[in-house]
């Protein structure tokens, strides 16, 4: 088959949240793999920043700073072209150009302030850990896991329910939590493992795994909350 001669998704008959997105990935592989180093991309220069310790201090924080904003944006840009996707929109340049220019200020204000309560609990943690505050730390390791939980949502609610503020979007996740704890919990640990595998393998997380850990999110919010 040519490059990029694909006819669109076709996966209707798979069944379960891992092999529905694989077969998503399946019928689009090369534009699959683009986008998901195109996505990526964004986070070399915190790599940069954190593999040369000897860079200037501005310059270090100058790239984790382009990553730690650029992130956000490329991450709903992948939540809205896969969303399209999962609905039997091929994926092209031309969809991915138009969700980044659709997405990139929402994201910035909807979704940066909840995927940041990550960084505040971990360095309440980190607090708590050097003040052998063991409550505390508990609380904030307990905390960083339910957030990771709710966090399968943020993505698909972010693109589904477009007109919903930051604390809607988090209301609504864990109510959908709530709904169906044990595919959550599922998605959660299949999510878990891929990135894993991806990190060990390296070229994994670069060529699809993130693509595949956001099929699986969106599959997800089908399952536990079907369109009426």
């Amino acid at each position: 088959m040519p490059f990029f001669d694909d006819s669109g998704p076709r996966p209707e008959e798979e069944r379960g949240l891992l092999w529905r997105s694989i077969a998503l990935i399946g019928d689009q592989l090369e534009r699959m793999i683009l986008l998901n180093v195109a996505w990526a991309v964004q986070l070399l220069p915190a790599l940069a920043a954190w593999a040369f310790p000897g860079l200037p201090d501005w310059l270090r924080i100058g790239l984790t700073t382009y990553t730690a904003f650029a992130f956000i944006p490329a991450s709903a840009v992948l939540f809205d072209s896969l969303a399209q996707t999962s609905q039997g929109v091929p994926l092209s340049p031309d969809l991915v150009k138009s969700s980044l220019k659709a997405q990139f200020k929402p994201a910035l204000v909807k979704l940066l302030p909840l995927y940041s309560l990550f960084f505040w609990l971990v360095m309440a943690a980190t607090l708590a850990v050097q003040n052998k505050l063991l409550v505390l730390d508990v609380l904030t390791r307990a905390s960083i896991l339910f957030l990771a939980l709710f966090s399968l949502y943020w993505g698909t609610l972010f693109i589904y329910q477009p007109h919903a503020s930051p604390v809607q979007l988090f209301s609504a996740s864990v109510r959908l939590v709530w709904r169906q704890p044990g595919k959550t919990l599922l998605a959660g640990f299949i999510s878990l493992l891929a990135l894993a595998l991806g990190i060990i393998s390296i070229g994994g997380l670069f060529l699809i795994v993130p693509v595949l850990v956001v099929l699986i999110q969106v599959q997800l919010y089908h399952a536990v909350h079907p369109a009426r």
